[in-house]
């Protein structure tokens, strides 16, 4: 049996026994992917649990959003199942960032090595203005698959 990339890719970011429980946290909702290129886009809404002293989101939260979209970019850009674990993160707060709305994320691999994948991300409000923005080195991990 042949390994179906992009199948695997959609079942394990849209069905909720594989999702994550950070997926479930940010509301991670797939809005696309292409493995072949090498990007993803997400919509996430974050709960009020993730409110700063003042009323939006803690930076950490802001992180994690754009650490999953970058991740699987990194991810789905590897033969058969793999992941992408984060070595490094750089995070620029454009703006400050809302609770409780929807916000679309982008990751994107900017280079695929051997030992490393290289990704940036965008964060950005339903009108498509900028709030935060993040590169990233990643390790690539083969998965196991049966």
């Amino acid at each position: 049996m042949s390994f179906d990339k992009r199948a695997y890719w959609q079942d394990i970011l849209t069905n909720p026994d594989t999702r994550t429980p950070s997926m479930d946290f940010t509301s991670f909702e797939l809005l696309g992917f292409d493995e072949a290129e090498g990007w993803t886009e997400g919509a996430f809404c974050l709960p009020r649990e993730a409110t700063n002293p003042g009323g939006n989101a803690q930076g950490g939260f802001v992180t994690a959003m754009l650490d999953e979209v970058m991740s699987i970019a990194g991810s789905i850009v590897q033969d058969g199942p793999a992941m992408a674990p984060t070595l490094q993160m750089t995070v620029s707060f454009i703006r400050p960032v809302p609770v409780g709305q929807r916000l679309i994320g982008r990751g994107e691999v900017v280079r695929r090595g051997k030992a490393g994948i290289f990704t940036q991300g965008f964060l950005r409000d339903e009108d498509g203005k900028l709030l935060a923005q993040a590169t990233a080195s990643c390790i690539p991990r083969v998965l196991e698959w049966k």
